[in-house]
């Protein structure tokens, strides 16, 4: 249940664990925000590489990290969906407010 935590410039950049349920989402939230208020970054990146299952809580945790860059003029992005997470994405209407990315792109690796 490992989460891991990078900043890069005014990005944080959340590797998240196997599962994002409601087991593990609040603490996901409390320190995405202290990171963020901590060092005052603009944007968060949340890497579903290891995810393999989603819960409701898990969309909490974007929601409520979007309300905190959106002030900052910030922006989340996911990189390395799966089918099941990104059909969860879709029909949540998340893509709304977040962009999907490739890893590759971002040179982002665990």
């Amino acid at each position: 249940m490992e989460v891991l935590y990078e900043i890069r410039g005014e990005n944080l950049i959340v590797f998240l664990p196997e599962e994002l349920d409601h087991h593990n989402s609040r603490m996901i939230m409390e320190q995405c925000d202290w990171y963020i208020l901590a060092n005052q970054l603009k944007n968060v990146i949340f890497n579903f590489k290891r995810t393999t299952f989603m819960d409701s809580s898990g969309i909490g945790v974007i929601l409520g990290r979007y309300k905190l860059v959106k002030k900052a003029c910030g922006e989340i992005t996911v990189l390395n969906i799966n089918d099941t997470i990104d059909r969860i994405f879709s029909i949540s209407g998340l893509y709304k407010i977040c962009k999907k990315s490739e890893a590759s792109s971002l040179t982002v690796n665990i």
